[in-house]
């Protein structure tokens, strides 16, 4: 045996030699069984156990391979992310998640996932609503296919990825619904569910800048037996028909989500409100100006959309703003000018913003 090639196998075990301390634990050492993105696998010296540990969950490690540096820092980021979430540092916490991510490019596996769905409700909670769509859009694309999984486990992964209800795609402005939708047409997935479900996100956006819309996209495999996705799916589809060009299909779009808002639960009953008083704008918009028709469509949409606000949910901190901001605006369209400043002034005394 050559003298190299025998020094870098000595080397080679030598790293795989540790001694590694977990945050709230007693060091322990021993050899690196196994070690990728989301954590590794010591076999504690002396004895046949073995010991899985998330980077995140690792306080000092040495040696250290070279290899697992990146993994050590996004494993740090996503701790420090979570605790920052956790006393309610959005702002902060979307800036370690986000790092994160960055660090995680190109891995595989439930961590780089939880890293982008923490990085999606970071995102959220800072009101950056289409930046944590697409995180989460980005965080589909890494989930399993249930309709193409192989085992029970990674069926159980993908049917509980299912698109949160709590991500509404509601635009107060048109301006930020056009960048929603050039976001949502940018997007690249792989994944055929996460490219479903980008896609309509899209003409869900292209309906509220006023923009051309393009094909229905197809369902996602699996859809049919998703009923999370399914019944989430079936109100972004009916809200696209209730933002049509046709007065008489708008209204059977809004007697479909009426329908279905009556035998969901919140806060996909959310969706279902925000799209018929979207529609009804749209009809308010359509009648004679000044009208009696015009103000019942303004009044009735206002209802809807304060509706969602005065749930009070506190999931969903942006679509209850943004929904304060669409009933404002509903209120001045039936000529209610007070009732849309007292709506305004809750959102300025609030300091939330759509």
């Amino acid at each position: 045996m050559s003298l190299v090639p025998t020094m870098l196998l000595l080397v080679t075990l030598a790293v795989d030699q540790v001694e590694c301390t977990p945050w709230g634990g007693a060091a322990v050492r021993g050899t690196v069984a196994h070690a990728d993105a989301c954590g590794l696998v010591i076999a504690i010296d002396g004895s046949a156990a073995r010991i899985s540990l998330a980077w995140s969950d690792v306080r000092t490690i040495a040696p250290v391979d070279p290899a697992w540096s990146s993994w050590i820092e996004a494993g740090d980021a996503a701790r420090r992310g979570e605790q920052r979430l956790a006393r309610g540092d959005a702002a902060l916490a979307a800036e370690a998640f986000g790092r994160a991510t960055e660090l995680l490019a190109g891995a595989r596996g439930e961590c780089v996932q939880a890293a982008w769905q923490q990085w999606a409700r970071s995102l959220q909670a800072c009101g950056r609503a289409t930046a944590a769509a697409l995180a989460q859009l980005r965080a589909m694309d890494l989930s399993p296919d249930a309709s193409a999984a192989s085992s029970p486990s990674a069926a159980s992964i993908a049917s509980s990825a299912s698109w949160p209800a709590d991500l509404c795609p509601a635009y107060a402005d048109p301006a930020e619904a056009r960048e929603a939708w050039t976001a949502f047409d940018g997007a690249p997935s792989s994944a055929p569910r996460a490219s479903a479900w980008g896609a309509l996100l899209r003409e869900v956006a292209a309906r509220q800048a006023g923009v051309a819309a393009k094909p229905m996209p197809k369902p996602p495999r699996g859809a049919a037996k998703d009923d999370a996705m399914r019944r989430e799916r079936l109100v972004l589809e009916q809200w696209l028909e209730a933002l049509g060009e046709a007065s008489s299909a708008r209204e059977r779009a809004r007697e479909s989500l009426a329908d279905m808002l009556s035998r969901t639960e919140t806060p996909v009953r959310h969706w279902c409100r925000v799209a018929i008083g979207q529609s009804l704008m749209l009809e308010a918009r359509a009648a004679k100006p000044g009208s009696v028709q015009a103000r019942r469509f303004a009044l009735d949409a206002a209802e809807q959309f304060l509706t969602v606000v005065s749930c009070d949910d506190a999931s969903i901190p942006m679509l209850s703003a943004t929904c304060a901001a669409l009933g404002a605006q509903a209120l001045d369209a039936a000529g209610d000018a007070r009732g849309a400043s007292t709506v305004r002034t809750r959102l300025l005394q609030e300091g939330t913003s759509p």
